[in-house]
């Protein structure tokens, strides 16, 4: 404990404590656990990002997070232990369940912009495989999004008005 020594012009000396000026504790929750201050000041180095006090959810199967109550923000390294992941993280409604936790509307949304999205539960691991719960793997996000988003090139084949084949861009 430090003390201030405080010393009158009659050379008369009071001796107190003083509280500690020590750095404010931070506030970061992570799947409704609070990160101890340690963990948050690794991983703000391994990242060289600010982590801003708040709730979060993260998926330690795939590595994503999000916002408590929203959807999916980022990703990061899969397998931290910050917790079991909630089905009720992303305040979700739409009956699609990936590791656990219902699926936010906008997640939802990406999602059918590379493939058809059912409802149900499924899984996904880090490489971006996944499955309906207890299932073998059905796909590769990862792959569906490349050929989607990929330009079609190369030579295509089709067929003209008499039958034969037409070769071309």
């Amino acid at each position: 404990m430090a003390f201030l020594v405080l010393c009158a012009a009659t050379a008369i000396c009071l001796v107190a404590p003083t509280l500690a000026q020590s750095p404010r504790a931070r506030a970061v929750i992570v799947n409704k656990t609070r990160v101890r201050d340690a963990q948050i000041s690794s991983l703000e180095q391994r990242y060289r990002v600010r982590i801003q006090d708040g709730s979060y959810w993260y998926d330690a199967a795939t590595g994503s997070w999000g916002q408590q109550d929203g959807p999916t923000a980022g990703l990061i390294a899969p397998g931290l232990n910050f917790g079991s992941l909630r089905a009720d993280a992303s305040n979700g409604t739409t009956g699609v369940f990936i590791n656990g936790r219902q699926l936010h509307a906008r997640d939802v949304a990406g999602l059918s912009t590379i493939m058809r999205v059912l409802q149900g539960r499924y899984w996904m691991d880090a490489s971006g495989n996944f499955g309906y719960e207890r299932e073998p793997m059905i796909g590769n996000i990862h792959a569906l999004a490349n050929s989607v988003r990929a330009p079609r090139q190369g030579i295509l084949s089709t067929y003209d008005k008499t039958g034969a084949v037409v070769i071309g861009q």
